[in-house]
C-alpha cells in the first residue's frame, strides 16, 4: 500500500510532535526543583542487615540475603547501586520493606510515597540553568537503603545544566542526591 507523500508527512508530524511533547511532560520544572513521573529503583543496606526485602509495584527485589552487610562509610554517602531495576511511574503503590537489623530483630514497614510526597520534586539552586528540553541524564533512581534499624529512601538523579560559561557549548552534568524519607524502626 502506497501512502502519497504529503499524506504521510501531514500524519507523522503531529503524531511526533505529540510523542516529543509527551516526553516533555515527564519533568517540570519550577523553582521548587524539578519534577519527576517517572524513576528507577535500587536497594543498598549497611550496618549489619541481613535478608534485606522490597516490594514495590508487584515487584520483590532482595539483598545482602546470604552475608552480612558491612558498616556504612564516608564513601557510600550518596551511593546508588550499581544496578538498579525497572522504569517505574512515580509513585506505583505502596513500599513494603522488610529486612533483620544487627541484632537479629525482624522489622517491616511500609510507606505510601504518594502520600508522604504528594509532589515529586528535586530542588536544584539553579532551576534557570537546568536544560529544560531533557533535565535529566537517564530517570532519577530511588534508593531504598536499609542501615540498621533505620529505613531511608533517597532520590538520586543526575541533571543537565547549561554551563556558567556560554562560550562551552556542552552541557554539564551535576548528581543530585535528596532524602525523600526516613523512619526507624
Amino acid at each position: 500500500m502506497n501512502i502519497p507523500k504529503p499524506l504521510a508527512t501531514k500524519a507523522l508530524i503531529p503524531l511526533l510532535a505529540g510523542l516529543l511533547l509527551l516526553q516533555g511532560c515527564a519533568a517540570t520544572l519550577n523553582d521548587k526543583g524539578i519534577g519527576y513521573s517517572t524513576h528507577n529503583i535500587g536497594l543498598t543496606c549497611y550496618s549489619g542487615v541481613t535478608n534485606a526485602w522490597l516490594k514495590y509495584a508487584g515487584l520483590v527485589s532482595q539483598l545482602c540475603v546470604t552475608q552480612v552487610a558491612r558498616e556504612k562509610l564516608a564513601s557510600d554517602v550518596n551511593r546508588v547501586p550499581g544496578s538498579t531495576a525497572g522504569y517505574y511511574k512515580a509513585f506505583t503503590g505502596l513500599m513494603e520493606m522488610k529486612w533483620r537489623a544487627r541484632d537479629g530483630t525482624q522489622l517491616s514497614h511500609t510507606v505510601d510515597l504518594n502520600k508522604e510526597i504528594p509532589d515529586p520534586r528535586i530542588p536544584y539552586a539553579h532551576p534557570e540553568r537546568v536544560y529544560a528540553k531533557a533535565p535529566f541524564l537517564g530517570d532519577p533512581t530511588i534508593v531504598v537503603e536499609y542501615d540498621d534499624r533505620t529505613a531511608n529512601v533517597y532520590v538520586a538523579a543526575t541533571l543537565q545544566v547549561l554551563p556558567l560559561d556560554p562560550s562551552k557549548g556542552q552541557l554539564e552534568r551535576v548528581d543530585t542526591y535528596t532524602l525523600i524519607y526516613t523512619r526507624t524502626l
